[in-house]
């Protein structure tokens, strides 16, 4: 198994996650983010260029506190990632997880300012991402009191009780403008956060979409037979109706339905009878056209629209529907087949001529029981 395997089912659907796998991948970004605050420690105290613009006595001070955070980080990932089964949906993986996310970047963010460009991006950021894939109250917990500590920690250095990004020497430069140094300090340490931002963001949001359009295509198809269902049938109906009134074009429908269908099912079972729906419906499908519509209108009905088909065009497809359909053979438990046939009622709408859907049909209803009561296996006209 190779290592793209390996993380793809790691990372699954996050929509899925549990909540300790959930508090894990946040625990797991963390330890990196870390891992960088501590490289950028190291950097500021083992490169003597960096001197007037880093306070060594207070990195030596908050260093100590990092890398007990980064061991305390490790703690809670492995009690995360080993959490017992039945214990892995438990939110409180997530409470924990995002209130010592939120709190832990308060203070890195006091050490180097809070008026900077990571302690901005993950204001605004983590949330935004939190709420898309967390549990709404972990992250709004986590929110509200990182802000209410960010709000205290602002008020003690503007009162003075406390410096402002002890971290930090000669933020400014002599025209004012922020130190070059830390320019390229602030956007490093706020790299991370946003391509991990984005990167989340868009993978939640893209299996998000994909789940969004497994449940539109399950709502509208019928899952026995793969044709879409007898409601969007009926809207895809109602749409080729205001289409063709529009387009001045005609309109023809077929209603099918499977002739003595009770008697297979009597006879042999649901499980052939529903065979015989799937293979009538796979003859249904390569009968028609490809801008035709075919759905399951229920039962042992079947519903086709052929939009643009004046009555004798569509009476030549119908035909070659009728024929696919006994063309059908199903092989029996017993050894030997068993052939379909279907009764057919159509109607149509001329161009430019006014008529409902439901006047449609119930015409094809009527002729379908007319074709029915006359003999099954052929197609009747409505008048």
């Amino acid at each position: 198994m190779n290592i793209k395997t390996k993380l793809s089912q790691y990372v699954t659907n996050p929509l899925e996650w549990s909540s300790s796998r959930k508090a894990a991948v946040l625990l797991w970004m963390y330890i990196f983010d870390q891992l960088l605050y501590l490289l950028f420690f190291w950097a500021a105290q083992n490169f003597e260029v960096l001197d007037p613009w880093f306070n060594q006595e207070q990195l030596s001070f908050h260093s100590v506190f990092f890398i007990w955070l980064t061991g305390l980080t490790i703690v809670l990932l492995i009690a995360a990632e080993t959490a017992p089964k039945r214990h892995q949906q438990n939110v409180l993986y997530e409470h924990v997880g995002c209130l010592y996310f939120g709190l832990t970047h308060v203070y890195y963010g006091y050490c180097i300012g809070l008026q900077s460009i990571p302690v901005g991006v993950v204001l605004v950021g983590a949330p935004v991402v939190g709420f898309i894939l967390l549990n709404r109250w972990s992250v709004a917990v986590a929110f509200v009191s990182s802000l209410l500590l960010l709000f205290a920690i602002s008020a003690a250095t503007s009162a003075g009780v406390i410096p402002y990004a002890p971290l930090a020497q000669n933020l400014m430069g002599a025209d004012g403008r922020l130190a070059t140094v830390w320019v390229i300090s602030y956007w490093s340490l706020a790299m991370p956060h946003i391509l991990f931002i984005f990167a989340l963001a868009y993978h939640v949001l893209q299996r998000w979409r994909l789940r969004e359009q497994e449940v539109t295509h399950l709502s509208r198809t019928d899952g026995l037979t793969g044709l879409v269902n007898r409601r969007h049938i009926m809207d895809l109906l109602e749409l080729e109706k205001a289409h063709c009134e529009t387009a001045h074009l005609p309109l023809s429908i077929v209603m099918i339905d499977l002739d003595h269908f009770k008697r297979i099912n009597d006879d042999w079972g649901h499980d052939v009878g529903d065979r015989a729906l799937v293979s009538a419906a796979e003859a249904l499908r390569g009968a028609v056209r490809q801008n035709d519509h075919v759905g399951r209108y229920g039962g042992e009905e079947f519903l086709v629209v052929l939009p643009g088909l004046d009555s004798d065009q569509a009476e030549l497809l119908a035909e070659r529907v009728r024929a696919a359909i006994s063309a059908v053979e199903l092989k029996l438990p017993n050894g030997k087949s068993l052939s379909l046939s279907a009764s057919l009622g159509m109607s149509c709408i001329a161009a430019q001529e006014a008529a409902s859907v439901d006047h449609l049909i119930k015409q094809a209803d009527l002729a379908l029981y007319q074709a029915k009561d006359s003999g099954r296996d052929r197609l009747v006209i409505a008048a």
